[in-house]
């Protein structure tokens, strides 16, 4: 199975990308989709998180506040590592379940970030400016500048994020331009998907 990697930092533009492969048909196992599934109410991700923290994580309708944790997490390294140490066994359990489940001729997995153990046949990653992101993170969060920043500045940084790339988008003109690159991409890895099954 030909799989890529895709990857971005936040507001880079990665769900777009992930929602127009869906829609050429290309199977995408999403690790962001993953995680948030499994802090829904009674999953192994919840009742571990509202043990640890109680119930004033929770909103109006006792789902676990991705805020109010996203925020503690920013502001406790301990926390963020707890809340890693939790999430990633049973984000890659579900991972390779989805994998026996592909039925397009060539895979993505989508993340956040990952390690040098990850091994894909291309890894695509999808970049923006800095001005973009914090402009992207204030309008669709509705933050200031300055809570925009802490998240930009919460994650590994761009270049470090561009060192695992095999083919790199930057999306940082309108979305027209955005699905024009990723054409380009979808058609590359179909064809080698391609001559890596004859």
């Amino acid at each position: 199975m030909f799989t890529v990697g895709l990857t971005g930092g936040v507001a880079a533009g990665k769900s777009t990308a992930t929602k127009f492969f869906e829609s050429e048909g290309i199977h995408v196992i999403d690790a962001d989709i993953i995680s948030r599934n499994l802090q829904l109410k009674d999953k192994q991700g919840y009742i571990s998180i509202v043990e640890k923290l109680g119930s004033e994580i929770l909103d109006s309708n006792e789902e676990i506040d991705r805020k109010k944790i996203r925020d503690l997490a920013f502001n406790d390294l301990k926390l963020k590592q707890w809340l890693e140490d939790l999430m990633h066994p049973l984000i890659q359990q579900e991972v390779l379940e989805q994998f026996k489940n592909i039925k397009s001729s060539w895979a993505i997995y989508s993340a956040p970030l990952w390690s040098n153990k990850n091994i894909f046949d291309r890894t695509l990653v999808i970049g923006t400016t800095r001005e973009l992101q914090i402009q992207r993170i204030t309008e669709r969060n509705d933050c200031s500048e300055s809570e925009a920043i802490k998240i930009i500045e919460n994650q590994i940084t761009s270049n470090q994020r561009y060192c695992f790339a095999t083919d790199l988008i930057m999306n940082d003109e309108n979305l027209e331009s955005f699905q024009k690159k990723l054409k380009f991409y979808l058609d590359l890895f179909t064809n080698l998907a391609h001559e890596q099954k004859n």
